[in-house]
């Protein structure tokens, strides 16, 4: 999902991305708050007549004001999260709000719910400045920023308060996660905070059918998912517990040099039936390919290409010892197939996506049994 971002700058250090689905929704949030100028002018006191912007300038600003808003939000989470030790990769804007994507929530339920709560704080603290400001500066400051002030501050406030529902995966769910944890295993928590969150998504999704409400609809759909996917996380993280990384890599590792042709390597593939190979120079790995490599070369010029111009040099390599669920989710991560087991620089062994799920199928019927 978060590969279709671009970085536009940075927060505290912490990278800024827009992923491609931000542009479809910002034209149409643009348009939407430019038609309802009139509604939200009357909800705010000042005459429409004395607006001096068009309409849909004012409705741009104010969607890209609320998409500020949101990663503001996200940046407290990250903030904070930070403070206790958590790796922020980036904050993602995109159709719904935001992400502050992160390496891990902690299982410990306080540190969980400080994070949780930071967003909906600073949004009630920034709605309230916002509202607060622009009441008080009303005759002081030009009728369109008064508005733009208060429509800021009322969103702001909204937001919080939407993200108080304990609609897991929401922040309110996290809340109410962090407070079944103290109370119970962490896996039964999240499966009745999930649980919980479907339910809401059930209401919302109904209502915005009934409402004709699609927006609403979508919502539902992505606190499903959500909450659906944080519990097979969390589910497949704790059958996983336990394993290192040499328990299950393959430690029979087949390389291939730098120099031969992509020709050659096919015929390894066929033979040997694998998918992608560790690449070495003189003993020493340099890089790795994969059939999506070849597959980028024409079949008449397999035998005029050596590996070397069509290997990865992207080296993602983990440590035998390396807990095995961190494993998996550097795969993820990154989007690869397999990962190279060094130590000491050296390669003792590959693990893959396929070696992993082996160990969590033997763990559940060990469970079972």
């Amino acid at each position: 999902m978060f590969k279709n971002a671009i970085q536009i700058g940075k927060l505290w250090g912490i990278p800024l991305r827009l992923h491609y689905s931000f542009l479809i929704i910002l034209p149409f949030l643009a348009w939407a708050f430019g038609n309802n100028i009139r509604i939200l002018s009357e909800m705010a006191g000042i005459p429409l007549t004395s607006l001096g912007a068009n309409p849909y300038f004012l409705g741009f600003v104010m969607a890209i004001a609320l998409f500020a808003s949101v990663a503001l939000h996200e940046l407290s989470h990250s903030l904070v999260a930070r403070k206790k030790g958590v790796h922020i990769h980036a904050i993602n804007l995109m159709l719904f709000g935001g992400v502050a994507q992160m390496d891990e929530i902690p299982e410990d339920p306080k540190d969980e719910a400080m994070i949780a709560f930071a967003g909906p704080l600073l949004s009630f603290v920034l709605g309230g400045l916002l509202v607060g400001g622009g009441s008080l500066l009303g005759g002081v400051i030009v009728p369109d920023l008064q508005l733009l002030l208060l429509y800021l501050g009322w969103m702001n406030l909204f937001l919080a308060v939407f993200n108080l529902i304990p609609a897991f995966p929401t922040d309110g769910g996290r809340v109410l996660r962090a407070f079944l944890a103290g109370r119970m295993p962490f896996l039964q928590a999240t499966k009745i905070a999930a649980n919980i969150g479907k339910g809401f998504a059930f209401a919302f999704g109904i209502l915005g059918l009934l409402t004709a409400n699609f927006i609403l609809v979508f919502i539902a759909f992505f606190i499903y998912i959500g909450a659906s996917q944080e519990y097979q996380t969390i589910f497949i993280k704790n059958t996983l517990e336990g394993f290192r990384v040499a328990d299950l890599m393959t430690e029979d590792v087949k390389v291939v040099e730098e120099d031969i042709l992509v020709s050659e390597l096919v015929n390894r593939m066929f033979v040997e039936r694998h998918s992608g190979y560790p690449v070495v120079r003189n003993g020493e790995v340099t890089g790795c390919v994969t059939m999506g490599d070849v597959r980028r070369v024409e079949p008449e010029l397999q035998s005029q290409t050596r590996v070397r111009d069509i290997m990865s040099r992207n080296i993602i390599k983990v440590n035998p010892e390396e807990d095995i669920y961190l494993a998996l989710r550097k795969i993820s991560q990154d989007d690869v197939g397999r990962l190279m087991v060094m130590k000491d620089d050296q390669l003792v062994g590959i693990i893959t996506r396929s070696d992993i799920m082996k160990g969590f199928r033997l763990r559940e019927m060990q469970s079972r049994g």
